[in-house]
């Protein structure tokens, strides 16, 4: 099923690289939850995801470089990487409000069109897919994701506001 929504790019937003690549999307009425659709936790407070921790992506993108989205929600097990290790393999200044997590010695990772899903740590979202080198044969750097715990009091005043 499809919604109409309206669209809350954070009012930061310039580019992936500079950072604050968040965006909230208000559907225009009450998604129908079921078995197979229900929403995900954010977390409580800020938090700081362990190094190495195990956390899943998911998404309807390419499984492939220069590949077609798929029709089937993948989803793979990835593990975190620590902020200086992430910063010194893509040798450029990451964005402060980012954690970084698969695509660094593993295969394993999010390709194109999986922009905007889910990074899930211990059951809550911890992180928003923003970007990586525009391969998934993995050139040995890093996925980079926004954190969404920096962004709760940004999230609390959308919802609060009834929108942005």
């Amino acid at each position: 099923m499809r919604y109409r929504v309206k669209l809350c790019k954070h009012p930061s937003y310039k580019n992936e690289i500079t950072g604050d690549d968040i965006m909230l999307l208000k559907l225009l009425k009450k998604a129908r939850l079921s078995k197979s659709v229900q929403p995900i936790k954010l977390p409580e407070s800020e938090i700081e995801i362990k190094d190495n921790a195990k956390c899943s992506v998911a998404g309807w993108g390419a499984t492939e470089t220069s590949g077609r989205p798929t029709d089937v929600l993948q989803e793979v097990d990835v593990s975190v990487v620590d902020y200086e290790t992430c910063e010194r393999t893509w040798k450029v200044n990451l964005p402060a409000n980012v954690i970084c997590a698969g695509g660094y010695k593993t295969d394993k990772g999010f390709c194109k069109g999986d922009s905007g899903g889910p990074l899930v740590c211990d059951g809550k979202a911890v992180g928003v897919v923003s970007f990586n080198r525009k391969r998934c044969d993995y050139p040995n750097v890093p996925n980079v994701y926004t954190k969404i715990s920096k962004y709760l009091h940004w999230i609390s005043e959308v919802k609060k506001n009834g929108g942005c």
